[in-house]
């Protein structure tokens, strides 16, 4: 392994062969869903774990890693020759893991007196984190120092949109953060609730009828704010919608001809509070 390390948390989401590619390790976040503790890995099968959350009849509870759990996951890089340590994960204002990362961090720098260890709040999360973690891990991978990583991805966060739209407000209502009625009458309209996740601040951006209209619309706030004379990184994301993830990305191709993009599908702590349908994209210009 690399003189430096990236470590980050499974809502990341960046596809597998990224992260082998740049020895990216991941912590797993976990959720108890009907009294039973499921780590945040994909270990539960994907039909399994919707018809469990569909059935549920509270809404299971999600846990950030523990201090602990970072703790071994700085210590196995070291074991594997990493003396450097960045660690890159959710936004602070959406979980508990930052203080995780950080506690872990003082244990490992307590037990492993050589090792040097930062710890970013990423001030996003799922593809919009996944890619803050791929531009340290290239820079780390050209050689530069913890300083110069850290600068980068510090310097990406403040350019990183997410845009999506939730196929359902069941979940969110379940989690209390919107009243039952409210997901009820959503439902029986068929509106497809629009939100923006930037540097931290998460705010909606209103609703329309139908998933047709609602992609339309992610492409007309995406296009109002990137930049077409820059490169452009592009990650649709998803929650079991395949078919219409990769029909985002077939018009992100077309209308935006990004440098990178890629389609992932949420992480099943993130999938808890969203449920099925979640559409969206993440994406950034180079400066």
């Amino acid at each position: 392994m690399a003189r430096l390390a990236l470590v980050t948390d499974s809502v990341c989401t960046i596809p597998q062969e990224l992260q082998e590619e740049y020895q990216i390790t991941i912590v797993p976040m976990s959720f108890l869903l009907e009294e039973t503790t499921y780590v945040d890995n994909g270990s539960l099968n994907w039909l399994e774990f919707y018809a469990l959350l569909k059935s549920a009849r509270r809404l299971p509870t999600t846990a950030a890693p523990s201090p602990g759990a970072f703790f071994d996951a700085f210590r196995e890089v070291y074991q594997q020759g990493s003396r450097e340590v960045l660690c890159i994960v959710t936004s602070s204002q959406l979980t508990a893991t930052y203080n995780a990362a950080c506690d872990g961090a003082r244990l490992a720098r307590h037990e492993l007196a050589d090792m040097r260890i930062k710890v970013i709040d990423s001030r996003c999360a799922a593809a919009a984190l996944g890619f803050v973690v791929l531009t340290a891990a290239r820079a780390a991978a050209s050689g530069v120092s913890l300083e110069e990583a850290a600068n980068k991805a510090e310097a990406l966060i403040p350019r990183m949109y997410m845009l999506g739209f939730l196929g359902t407000l069941e979940y969110v209502a379940k989690g209390g953060r919107v009243p039952q009625v409210a997901a009820w009458l959503s439902a029986l309209l068929k509106m497809k609730h629009i939100f923006q996740l930037h540097d931290g601040n998460i705010i909606r951006l209103g609703a329309v009828r139908t998933n047709p209209k609602a992609m339309d619309r992610l492409l007309q706030l995406a296009s109002q704010r990137l930049n077409r004379r820059k490169p452009l990184h592009v990650a649709v994301f998803h929650t079991r919608a395949v078919d219409a993830a990769e029909a985002l990305a077939n018009r992100v191709r077309e209308e935006f001809r990004p440098a990178e993009l890629f389609v992932s599908e949420f992480s099943q702590v993130m999938s808890i509070h969203t449920g099925p349908g979640l559409i969206g994209l993440s994406f950034y210009n180079d400066p």
